[in-house]
């Protein structure tokens, strides 16, 4: 009885002479063999992708059809047209299909505007420069014309000079030699016309640098008018603060051309007019101040 007790609590050790340990064999790499073995994932890629090949193999078990997809942008057409129509409707609400930031679209709406005004300003102001440089050039053609017809000038009346001394020297005809100084006197009278005719002319053409100053309550103040064709002015710097603190004086010095310019000043971005300036109102009735440039003195 205990031998069959300690037969049943201990087995026999297998014999080493009937256990024949199989050989094992190399398992193959996948790819060598083709066949893809399933592990368990939990990683949010596989269900996503398990989640599109359900979906996908739900439909029609195959590509989508050129149809299909018109179906399917049609019922998003739907949906999108149902958000906007149903009541409650906030453009701001995030997640909606088709909706639009308005509050972006307003900026980049705003944004153009400003680049839309800065770029006609320039434009604007390249025009003026344009045409000044073309008037610029035309003076100087001007110029190097009149100075190369008083070099000729210059030239026959040095002969002149010569030929009335020579007669005077040796007395050859008196009556000759007065009737050429009476001309040498008229051709350097008329010489010294033109000159001065000519610089009155060119001292038109020479900017003068005008005074201008603004007394008030602001931070930036602009001299605008039709001398650059009210596009870019000139900027006015506040030299000093009165007595109050608030009230500033602000100067510059602009360098104009002589004539008569309308002009206004541009104060934080809205318009003035100086109190001690006269006015004049253009063709629109906008009153504007009157600035008289006068050329500088010969």
């Amino acid at each position: 009885m205990l031998s069959g007790l300690l037969g049943r609590a201990a087995p026999a050790a297998p014999s080493s002479r009937n256990v024949q340990i199989a050989p094992q064999t190399p398992r193959a790499p996948l790819r060598a063999s083709g066949q893809i073995h399933a592990q368990p994932t939990t990683s949010a890629n596989t269900v996503t992708s398990e989640a599109r090949s359900a979906g996908s193999a739900s439909t029609s078990g195959r590509s989508l059809s050129a149809k299909d997809k018109l179906a399917m942008l049609d019922k998003a057409k739907e949906k999108r047209l149902e958000a906007l129509t149903q009541d409650g409707y906030n453009p701001y609400k995030t997640g909606a299909p088709g909706i639009v930031d308005v509050r972006l679209y307003h900026a980049a709406v705003e944004s153009q505007k400003r680049m839309s005004t800065k770029l006609s300003e320039a434009n604007a102001q390249m025009t003026l420069m344009e045409r000044r440089m073309e008037e610029t050039t035309k003076d100087l053609q001007d110029a190097a014309a009149f100075l190369k017809k008083v070099a000729m000038e210059f030239g026959t009346t040095s002969r002149l000079v010569e030929s009335t001394a020579a007669a005077v020297r040796f007395g050859v005809d008196k009556e000759d030699a007065v009737a050429k100084l009476v001309k040498l006197c008229e051709r350097l009278e008329a010489l010294e016309k033109t000159v001065q005719d000519q610089r009155a002319a060119f001292a038109k053409r020479v900017p003068k640098k005008v005074p201008v100053a603004w007394v008030g309550v602001a931070s930036e103040v602009k001299l605008m008018g039709d001398f650059d064709s009210w596009t870019r002015g000139f900027e006015l710097s506040a030299a000093n603060i009165d007595s109050d603190g608030v009230i500033k004086t602000f100067e510059a010095e602009v360098p104009l051309l002589p004539g008569r310019y309308r002009a206004k000043f541009l104060v934080d971005g809205g318009w003035r007019l100086a109190s001690d300036w006269p006015t004049e109102n253009d063709e629109l009735g906008e009153t504007n101040n009157i600035l008289i440039v006068q050329p500088m003195p010969l």
